[in-house]
């Protein structure tokens, strides 16, 4: 059963009992500020207000075991978005989409993490800003900053991470492990992944954020990156074929002049048929050289992107071992036997 859910502000109890040698009585249990799930919840989808003041849905899946507190990750969509949706007009590009129904790749993760009794939380980054898919004219500015992966998503990403810090049952005892929550996404969602991961602590006192698209500099749209929260970031995070340019916010990867290294540790997809794949490759030697998390590196000859999910052929292996790793390798990340 798919529920929706908001804030709780706080239970109330009156107390008339005036005798003077009766058992204290606990005081009230104060929730304000936390969001009960009923135990009986399998599936809901919450809201949270994004960087920019849209309210942003996340579908939040809780394992049959979420009884007791569970680690969990967050999974960040790709270019398709985070929902089932169609083309209706025959444009090629995905215009509707089937509230709150995750796609086909998400249901498939999200069977996987309700198997090793994790939490998995899908936020959407598309849909409320006024896009089903990262295509067409939102692939270049000025609608590409609304839905950037270098410095919207990473905000996205760290507002499903205090959502899920708010879980409680009625009693008031958490649903998710606090440090124990990781990050994986495919594609744009995987350079969004990279973004999060960043390590604000090292930029430079003079660092001028901007990014670059087909010879045009742009200054003024580029936001800060987001900083980790005061209750600490991901514990790790999976990359599934990301872009890993960022048009430079970080400065350029292949020429030696990028910034960029994460706070924790990741895992990182790579297929050789992708033309991203370089750039990746550039980000990789840049994470050597400046330090940070420990890269663990998959490349897979002969699959192209958007390999995972995918069932025959060189793509159909590729998706079923990085799915094994992706598990085992978050399971590690997440202290899950």
């Amino acid at each position: 059963m798919l529920c929706a859910l908001a804030l709780v502000s706080m239970l109330a109890c009156s107390d008339t009992e005036t005798e003077p040698d009766t058992d204290p009585i606990d005081p009230p249990l104060d929730l304000s500020g936390k969001i009960v799930i009923p135990a009986t919840t399998r599936d809901t989808v919450l809201f949270f207000t994004g960087i920019d003041q849209v309210s942003l849905p996340v579908f939040i899946s809780f394992p049959e075991s979420a009884a007791t507190t569970l680690p969990a990750t967050v999974v960040l969509h790709g270019s398709g978005g985070n929902w089932k949706d169609e083309d209706t007009d025959d444009d090629g590009i995905d215009d509707v989409i089937e509230e709150w129904t995750l796609s086909s790749q998400n249901t498939q993760w999200k069977s996987l993490f309700d198997q090793e009794d994790v939490i998995s939380a899908f936020p959407g980054s598309y849909y409320r800003r006024g896009t089903v898919e990262n295509k067409g004219d939102w692939k270049s500015p000025p609608l590409q900053f609304k839905i950037s992966a270098s410095f919207i998503r990473n905000y996205d990403a760290y507002g499903t991470l205090e959502v899920l810090r708010k879980l409680v049952r009625a009693d008031g005892s958490p649903l998710v492990i606090s440090d124990k929550v990781a990050l994986l996404g495919f594609s744009h969602g995987g350079t969004a992944v990279q973004s999060t991961l960043f390590d604000t602590s090292i930029v430079p006192g003079n660092w001028e954020w901007s990014q670059s698209y087909s010879g045009t500099l742009y200054t003024q749209e580029p936001r800060l990156p987001a900083a980790l929260p005061e209750e600490g970031g991901f514990v790790g995070g999976v990359m599934y074929y990301p872009g890993s340019f960022h048009n430079s916010y970080y400065g350029n990867p292949c020429s030696g002049t990028s910034i960029f290294q994460t706070y924790a540790d990741f895992m990182i997809h790579l297929p050789s048929e992708d033309s991203l794949t370089p750039n990746s490759e550039c980000m990789l030697q840049t994470t050597a050289n400046n330090g940070g998390g420990t890269a663990t590196i998959h490349r897979y000859e002969g699959a192209d992107h958007s390999f995972d999910g995918k069932s025959t052929g060189i793509n159909g292996e590729a998706s079923t071992l990085a799915r094994t790793r992706t598990i085992n390798y978050l399971k590690e990340k997440l202290g899950v036997e």
